[in-house]
């Protein structure tokens, strides 16, 4: 059988909800994120790091953070998104 997959702790998705809400910044949520990836928690599929942009992160990966935090998108398309950061240069890992 497959081994279980990690559980993103419950923090995390409360850090993504007060994100889309605006009551943590930017850097506190990348920092979570970070956390998880290089703690082997949350699993990045393997995505190519791009040249860092210093482009702000997109709205839509606010909606989508605040989305998961409900329950309203799953664990894979919050991922997704994830991944579009790191491509970009906007998330480092």
């Amino acid at each position: 059988p497959f081994p279980p997959e990690p559980e993103i702790p419950s923090w995390i998705k409360n850090n993504a909800g007060w994100w889309a809400d605006e009551q943590i910044d930017d850097t506190a949520f990348i920092q979570g994120i970070q956390y998880l990836i290089t703690e082997g928690i949350m699993d990045i599929p393997q995505t190519e790091s791009g040249e860092s942009s210093g482009n702000e992160i997109p709205s839509w990966i606010k909606n989508n953070a605040g989305w998961w935090a409900d329950e309203q998108i799953d664990d894979t398309a919050f991922i997704q998104g994830i991944q579009y950061l790191i491509t970009n240069g906007i998330l480092q890992v």
